[in-house]
């Protein structure tokens, strides 16, 4: 899509003021009733690599502006088990189809600041040169979209048009994993908490720029452990950005918490993978149980994409929920099965066919 001024936004008004005012929650899970094989979706698949065991996985073959209802649907699922799953190679992908995909998943969110494509109010243009300047361009905090709002994101889909020549990566943090390492008395004291979600952040840069908002800037309550509708896995939900307190505790246990979930998003490389940008390569991920931050060392290089962002469910918590460890015993047994198969034929190869003698 080329930039001309008629596709951004940089200010409400009285006439869409209340654009955002009209975001919604889910009234369907999808992805939840997919096939579990995910065999519409991995026949078009010509190659997969997966960036970790547990977290994030780039497809080939795919061409997102042509899936079916049914691989859509897989796709959702697939998501939410990876966390974030990248595709290169996406020129037929305008902002347009962008939307018919995310729409396919839930209602599209109207952000209630950031500047907006104007034909569609539902697309956000991450433009590194739009004026003014701001750090919102390219966030470089930790956070999971939108999550001061009633029904947070499910899943956002980012597609980059022009990337930098270097620098302008994008990294996320595996939620599900983090819960999984902490210890079983701070899982069970998490689990009873909620935290205030605020968009503080976005209040302050309307009084540093002056700009009028689309709607309404909410702060909303949410668990701090959080369950993923479509795996029933547990994931850590909270955020540097938005997250501003931990409910009914003091305010240093509250800064404490934050702090420590905090440091282990950001600085534990275990959870994370971090994704290399190429003209119209698109990532997709399920913001219930990531969390992602922008990298900003590619300037004065310019970077440009659009991001479409799907309204989910009110979170909430099940006690009942699985993790993710749990799931991954079955995978991490059959990836241990494979390789020792490999080596004993290696083993019985380089002996000549014959089988390897045992002490």
């Amino acid at each position: 899509m080329t930039r001309t001024d008629a596709d951004i936004i940089l200010s409400g008004s009285e006439a869409n003021a209340t654009l955002a005012d009209r975001n919604t929650h889910a009234t369907r899970v999808a992805g939840k009733g997919a096939d579990p094989e995910k065999k519409a979706l991995f026949a078009s698949v010509t190659k997969r690599i997966d960036y970790s065991p547990k977290f994030g996985t780039e497809l080939h073959g795919v061409k997102l502006a042509e899936l079916s209802e049914q691989q859509s649907e897989e796709l959702a699922a697939f998501i939410a088990e990876r966390g974030v799953v990248f595709f290169r190679n996406q020129e037929d992908l305008d902002y347009k189809q962008q939307s018919k995909l995310g729409s396919r998943w839930g209602p599209l969110h109207v952000h209630p600041l950031v500047p907006h494509n104007q034909e569609n109010p539902e697309v956000i243009v991450l433009d590194s040169r739009l004026s003014p300047q701001s750090r919102f361009n390219t966030n470089d905090t930790w956070h999971s979209d939108i999550s001061f709002e009633p029904a947070p994101a499910s899943f956002s889909i980012l597609k980059f048009e022009t990337i930098p020549e270097s620098g302008g990566d994008t990294a996320w943090s595996n939620g599900y994993d983090l819960y999984d390492s902490l210890s079983p008395n701070l899982q069970k004291f998490l689990e009873g908490l909620t935290a205030t979600h605020t968009s503080e952040i976005f209040r302050t840069l309307q009084r540093v720029t002056g700009r009028q908002t689309f709607g309404k800037l909410n702060d909303s309550s949410h668990p701090v452990i959080r369950t993923n509708p479509i795996t029933g896995w547990k994931a850590v939900y909270v955020n540097p950005v938005f997250t501003r307190e931990i409910d009914n505790v003091t305010e240093s246990e509250s800064k404490w918490i934050l702090e420590y979930l905090g440091d282990l998003i950001a600085k534990r490389l275990q959870y994370q993978v971090r994704f290399r940008w190429e003209p119209h390569s698109v990532a997709i991920w399920d913001n219930r149980s990531t969390h992602h931050t922008g990298v900003p060392d590619f300037r004065p290089y310019h970077r440009r994409g659009i991001r479409v962002t799907v309204s989910g469910e009110i979170p909430y918590f099940d006690p009942n929920s699985g993790t993710q460890a749990e799931a991954y015993k079955v995978t991490a047994a059959a990836i241990v099965a494979k390789q020792e198969a490999a080596e004993k034929a290696k083993t019985e190869a380089n002996a000549g066919g014959q089988p390897a003698k045992t002490a």
